[in-house]
């Protein structure tokens, strides 16, 4: 049974999911950013309108702050979880085919014969191997 690898270059991979999670928190902060302003106005507009601070009001507003704090927190855990899953799946699909490559070069460079390319399904680049592959179908048209 093939071992499969969590990281093929790692330092691709984390830095690709880095950015992936850094625009994550981006967007996240930005809807909270935005979830403060609105409570902080909703309690403006509440004082403005003459409402007591002991009032029920301003007790139901805090619930509702915490509430949306809590869900918050919860979509933030969910989404670093999803970008980090998704992000590693992703850059296994850019990363392989590179690997995959630089192994077959190396490979061909010892054995001085060459080989079909070929990438898995569903990764990216599938056209270099095409490309590369052209030399085997155009020996076989001669």
């Amino acid at each position: 049974m093939k071992r499969k690898v969590l990281l093929i270059n790692p330092k691709f991979q984390l830095q690709f999911m880095g950015w992936a999670a850094a625009m994550a928190m981006i967007v996240i902060g930005v809807f909270h950013l935005a979830h403060l302003w609105f409570f902080r106005n909703l309690r403006a507009q509440a004082f403005q309108a003459g409402i007591p601070e002991s009032h029920v009001f301003f007790q139901f507003i805090q619930d509702r702050q915490s509430e949306m704090n809590w869900i918050a927190s919860l979509t933030f855990g969910v989404v670093i979880l999803a970008i980090g899953v998704l992000g590693l799946m992703l850059s296994h699909r850019i990363a392989g085919p590179m690997h995959r490559l630089k192994k077959h070069l190396e490979d061909s460079a010892k054995s001085g014969k060459l080989k079909p390319l070929k990438f898995r399904e569903g990764d990216y680049f599938q056209e270099i191997p095409d490309a590369y592959n052209l030399q085997f179908n155009s020996k076989k048209d001669t």
